[in-house]
């Protein structure tokens, strides 16, 4: 075979414009692409025109893949290559494990100036789920992807309102007095919540014209001796023991401002207690006496209402 080339007898006396416009035999850029070659870069044809390809130095990439016919070549790393000789057999599941930290709110279960409200936080996280995602590639291999779902914690809220009591009545054997303005006003010390001299059955109550909750007592000055309150409520026909409660003032022997919390009774009924009607009442009457050493007083109670 011969070739015959006007004005050339030998091969080494062939020159070739590569500025020249070859783009009817589809290399147009040949000097383009020389000049900005450096040594090791790697050539290939593009779409139509001859591309540099792309060093990616630093980036971990560990072998160069052409991909056939009308595909650039890519760098593409060990894992990527194991997965395509082998189906996807031998594989990697890399995931990132993000739980949100949860806001929780505080209890806010005092008020300084009823009506108030108060919140109480019940943080519930569920537990995390694995989720498997499958995806069948091109060649027949298949990759599982786990991912880990965790779902938002959800935080119930428990609100109430707090309100002065409708009424407040010291009992001592019997002889009842309304104090329902001493217990609603911040005048320190003048609830008195047992008598100097306590005897079984003498009582102090609480009442407020809607069911309620808890009682707000803030004790001026804690008593000191030995008795027991017992905490009771009214069902219509007699006095009856309130359900799952904490007296935080220990039976008035605690000052500050503290909690008696119960069980709302489904029972309750309204009573009539020193003078004043139509109130959900409450007593704590003294169960048991022996000594006093400090008489109890309270300066001011709230009745707080779930919402």
């Amino acid at each position: 075979m011969s070739l015959l080339l006007k004005g050339v007898a030998r091969l080494s006396q062939l020159e070739v414009d590569t500025g020249k416009d070859w783009e009817a035999k589809e290399i147009t850029n040949l000097r383009s692409v020389a000049i900005a070659m450096a040594h090791g870069d790697i050539a290939f044809r593009g779409v139509s025109v001859m591309e540099k390809l792309a060093a990616d130095a630093g980036k971990g990439h560990s072998f160069l893949r052409s991909r056939g016919p009308g595909l650039s070549p890519v760098w593409q790393d060990i894992e990527s290559l194991v997965q395509y000789m082998t189906g996807a057999v031998n594989r990697a599941a890399a995931f990132d494990l993000s739980i949100p930290s949860p806001a929780v709110s505080y209890s806010a279960q005092q008020a300084s100036s009823p009506p108030g409200r108060a919140s109480v936080g019940v943080l519930s996280p569920p537990e995390p789920e694995i989720i498997v995602t499958t995806l069948t590639g091109p060649g027949g291999a298949v990759t599982s992807s786990p991912s880990l779902d965790a779902p938002v914690p959800e935080v119930s809220r428990q609100v109430a309102i707090g309100t002065p009591v409708g009424g407040a009545v010291a009992d001592d054997g019997g002889v009842q007095t309304n104090e329902t303005v001493q217990a609603n006003n911040d005048a320190a010390n003048d609830m008195v919540l047992l008598p100097a001299v306590p005897a079984v059955s003498d009582a102090y109550y609480f009442g407020s014209p809607s069911l309620w909750d808890w009682l707000e007592l803030r004790m001026g000055t804690a008593g000191n001796g030995t008795w027991d309150i017992t905490w009771e409520y009214w069902n219509g026909a007699a006095w009856q023991p309130l359900p799952d409660v904490i007296d935080n003032t220990s039976g008035f022997k605690v000052s500050g401002t503290r909690l008696v919390t119960f069980t709302r009774p489904l029972d309750w009924v309204q009573n009539t207690v020193g003078g004043i009607a139509n109130l959900y009442w409450t007593r704590a009457r003294v169960s048991t006496y022996a000594s006093i050493v400090t008489q109890p007083k309270g300066t001011r109670a709230f009745t707080w209402i779930k919402h």
